[in-house]
């Protein structure tokens, strides 16, 4: 029986689109900076091939690519780009639509954890948007100390829960963070098939999510098909 769902916290409920974008365009300026021409448009395409190949950061992976194993700029450019960070966490957060509300049906039947790559710090922002109150256990990379997809997560956050992986769903965007190594360790999985991560394809039947949904207003429907 299913008694437990899991989330993930950037793009699954919170939209972090509008910094995501903001990074990517610093990103790409910074590029420019050290001499490498490239346009928005030619940005995306990279960025969806990288996220394609199930690389853990399309961001580093692309800066490696300019830099053509060329750790010291690749490290310089890193370095650049982080600069930028302060003004970028400047730039507001919100909820996906809908989120509050699954959350709020969802908490009357199953008890809500979290489980995303996020700083500690994660947790005041749920309580300003109104919604951490929803979440029974609250461990994410940053309280925990490893991250997603390493297998050891997931064991944790389940462990802390005092929940069997058999009696629990996760919930994510990401085929290669949040549903292939749930899976492995015997949860069920819903995939959110939205955003950035959207284009990814299972590279095999056992990286497939038990269901795919869309939009945040059809998760509730889906939770209750696996879980019943």
């Amino acid at each position: 029986m299913t008694t437990t769902l899991f989330f993930d916290i950037g793009e699954t409920i919170l939209d972090a689109g509008p910094q995501m974008d903001a990074l990517m365009e610093v990103h790409r300026n910074v590029l420019e900076d050290f001499g490498f021409s490239i346009s928005q448009d030619e940005y995306r395409q990279l960025d969806d091939a990288m996220i394609r190949s199930f690389v853990p950061s399309a961001m580093h992976a692309i800066t490696w690519h300019f830099a053509k194993a060329d750790k010291g700029l690749h490290d310089d450019i890193t370095r650049k780009i982080r600069s930028h960070y302060d003004e970028i966490r400047q730039i507001e957060i919100r909820l996906n639509p809908g989120v509050d509300r699954l959350l709020e049906k969802l908490a009357d039947a199953y008890t809500l954890g979290l489980a995303g790559n996020a700083p500690a710090s994660v947790r005041e922002l749920l309580v300003e948007l109104g919604i951490l109150h929803r979440f029974t256990h609250t461990d994410v990379s940053g309280s925990i100390g490893v991250k997603k997809p390493d297998q050891r997560f997931f064991e944790t956050i389940l462990a802390n829960a005092d929940t069997k992986a058999s009696e629990a769903i996760m919930i994510g965007d990401r085929l290669d963070n949040d549903i292939i190594p749930a899976r492995r360790i015997g949860m069920k999985t819903i995939w959110l098939r939205w955003g950035r991560y959207r284009m990814m394809e299972p590279r095999t039947p056992d990286e497939a999510p038990d269901t795919t949904v869309a939009d945040v207003r059809e998760v509730s429907d889906a939770v209750n098909s696996l879980a019943n």
